[in-house]
């Protein structure tokens, strides 16, 4: 009996400490990341000192400024600064915090149409704001503005050294209004108000050319951008397509998504990509079997960027297209968008792109098979602004086409 009451005593207790160990676990986990998940506090480890330090720095020259600094300010706007700050020390100009205004506009430049000025950019190797393209009749073309032309500031804010995310919020503004713009164009420093306007973002084109020739322009990848492209490819398909010619020179890129089901849709079943993060972790993006059963000429140039690289370099590597232009940009990177219980978000380089065979394309480009100047005299046009019997590289494209379809 006393060995029975003694067993049941030492099971009571274990039970007794179990529900003490599950309460305290239950415990630490909502007081150390419950606020953290409801957007209510943050998590400094212990042994973290370097955060602890920093944060207690800033909270104090936070302080010193509300007690002594001589004109007002909004606190927001000194967090924001410094929430900034923290991703520029990556030093990584694609890595980058927005408000939840930039947010805001960010999401509005992909969705197809928006108020601005009308020019793409992308930061250049200097960490510069360099303009990428200028839509025709735009403001900005109206207003005298170039391809390469360096965005130095808007509105007196200087933008040099600062990431497109940001420079965009200070161009776009309410339909009607005007912007001063700092340009620089090469040792020249110039100043040109320009007029917003709502900006329609055509962002497709394609025609049948010579001998059944298809031609698609995608000026760059926005929302719906794969819709518009396989609608363009029915179209010359039943217009009876021999072959067809991509065109992705000046595309800064956009949205992946639409980059790979364009590539999904050119290549036949294999490997489209494949990604690596900081831990080598290998993420494979795949074709399925069915494609499209012509021969493919892919265009690109210095400005073919990004997710128009990642269709060029896929379909060159999978020797599905033949690649005519100017070696292009060489951004082969991912960035992770994480959005914020305020609206805020931030986003970070977190995965490179490589082809099939291993190799890599940011900061290197891709080298086309035929290399083909566009020729001085257009260095500074739109793409579509140049006659097709003055293009140099489409005219190489078509007359290898040509040759492929015979």
């Amino acid at each position: 009996m006393d060995n029975r009451r003694k067993g049941r005593k030492i099971v009571s207790l274990v039970l007794v400490i179990l529900i003490i160990l599950t309460t305290n676990i239950v415990t630490f986990f909502f007081a150390r990341y419950y606020p953290v998940l409801t957007g209510k506090s943050i998590i400094v480890d212990a042994d973290d000192t370097v955060t602890a330090e920093n944060i207690n720095k800033l909270i104090y020259l936070k302080e010193q400024l509300k007690e002594n600094y001589l004109w007002g300010f909004e606190e927001q706007d000194l967090w924001d600064s410094a929430l900034k700050g923290l991703m520029a020390g990556t030093g990584d100009p694609y890595s980058s915090y927005m408000t939840k205004e930039e947010f805001d506009a960010y999401k509005e430049s992909v969705s197809g149409s928006y108020v601005g000025i009308g020019i793409q950019v992308m930061n250049n190797a200097e960490g510069n704001v360099q303009i990428t393209k200028v839509f025709a009749n735009s403001p900005a073309e109206k207003a005298g503005i170039q391809i390469d032309d360096i965005i130095t500031s808007a509105d007196d804010t200087s933008l040099l050294n600062t990431t497109v995310d940001y420079a965009v919020t200070l161009i776009k503004g309410e339909e009607g209004t005007t912007v001063k713009i700092g340009i620089r164009r090469g040792t020249e420093e110039l100043t040109l108000t320009v007029g917003r306007a709502v900006i329609e973002q055509v962002n497709v084109s394609s025609e049948m050319l010579e001998n059944n020739i298809g031609y698609i322009h995608v000026y760059e990848f926005i929302d719906g951008t794969y819709e518009r492209f396989d609608a363009a490819v029915k179209d010359l398909t039943a217009k009876g397509m021999k072959g067809l010619i991509l065109d992705l020179r000046q595309n800064p890129g956009g949205n992946v998504s639409d980059a790979l089901q364009i590539a999904d849709e050119l290549l036949p079943e294999g490997d489209i990509i494949y990604t690596l993060d900081n831990k080598n972790d290998k993420q494979v993006e795949k074709s399925d079997a069915d494609s499209i059963s012509v021969p493919v000429i892919c265009m690109v140039d210095g400005y073919s960027a990004s997710a128009s690289e990642i269709v060029a370099a896929s379909l060159q590597d999978n020797k599905a297209a033949i690649i005519v232009g100017t070696k292009s940009y060489g951004k082969g990177i991912m960035q992770t968008l994480i959005p914020m219980t305020d609206g805020s978000m931030y986003k970070y380089t977190f995965r490179e792109y490589y082809v099939p065979s291993g190799t890599k394309i940011h900061g290197v480009g891709i080298t086309p098979d035929y290399v083909v100047e566009k020729g001085e005299q257009y260095d500074k046009t739109l793409i579509e602004n140049i006659p097709h019997e003055s293009d140099l590289q489409l005219i190489k494209a078509i007359e290898v086409m040509k040759l492929k379809i015979q």
